[in-house]
């Protein structure tokens, strides 16, 4: 069993790329502890050379206690581990993101109908993710807390909630589980990293779909859409000019690659002419 464990700048934590307080990081654990003794915890903390938030000393305690084995990463997707040295290392037994490939899908002359029944479960509350056999499925909107609402304040900074957008995502969309499992936040998280900002994003009432961005379904899944963050794995998975293809289809062309290795996001189109904020001028 293994736990992915960060702490934010902000002191903002995340279990499984889900955002959590220390009392659901203290049950996770507690629960690895007893239901596997090769229990392993991968942490990572956000800033790694600032001082750190007193959370991140108040989570390493509670791995310590528990007699957990602990792996540190010094990136946020945890495609690293750092040795004793303090020298980064390639986590390659678990699997490069860089042998992802595009998924196969199911063929549909209907996709345009498929991805419009995505964006009405959407704009009807969670967080709605397409899946290669055109399936979908609705991650509800999460339970309030205070490290929500921490992020929320983020979210609504980079995307008001005043006005409700329409938010596409491209990512990976085979999850680790059975092919009869419904797949969870874990399962999910683990192929999306960034899940934890499209929860957010969601949680402040914004319509918010994943899907994996494959050329039959670029202009439906795009359709509408104010944001589109894509994965920086799957970028060079597009086809060639998706970019051009994407914003004709989108309300408000505004383009985000999310950089799995800072975690970051930056621009690559925007539909206004600000150069430090997103503008939505349709």
């Amino acid at each position: 069993m293994r736990l992915k464990i960060s702490v934010l700048a902000s002191g903002a934590m995340l279990l499984d790329g889900k955002p959590a307080d220390l009392d659901q990081i203290d049950a996770a654990l507690q629960a690895a502890k007893q239901s596997n003794a090769n229990a392993q915890v991968w942490y990572y903390r956000e800033t790694g050379a600032a001082q750190p938030p007193p959370q991140a000393m108040a989570v390493i305690q509670r791995i310590v206690n528990y007699k957990l084995k602990i792996s540190l990463s010094s990136k946020s997707d945890f495609s690293d581990w750092v040795d004793a040295k303090g020298v980064s290392r390639p986590r390659t037994a678990e699997g490069a993101a860089a042998a992802l490939r595009m998924p196969e899908v199911s063929s549909r002359s209907d996709i345009e109908e498929v991805l419009h029944k995505v964006r009405v479960a959407a704009a009807a509350g969670g967080l709605v993710i397409l899946k290669p056999d055109r399936t979908h499925l609705v991650l509800p909107r999460l339970a309030e807390s205070a490290d929500l609402k921490t992020m929320a304040e983020q979210m609504d900074r980079m995307i008001p909630a005043a006005t409700r957008r329409n938010i596409a995502a491209i990512a990976y969309t085979i999850f680790d589980c059975a092919p009869d499992v419904a797949p969870g936040l874990t399962e999910v998280s683990q192929a999306i990293p960034f899940l934890g900002i499209l929860v957010g994003l969601s949680y402040i009432g914004h319509a918010v779909w994943v899907f994996e961005g494959h050329a039959a379904a670029l202009t439906a899944g795009c359709r509408d859409a104010d944001v589109l963050i894509v994965d920086s794995v799957m970028r060079p998975l597009l086809a060639h000019g998706w970019d051009e293809e994407a914003a004709a289809a989108m309300r408000n062309p505004n383009i985000l690659v999310h950089d799995r290795a800072t975690f970051r996001l930056a621009a690559i189109r925007k539909a206004g002419e600000s150069p430090d904020r997103l503008e939505f001028p349709a």
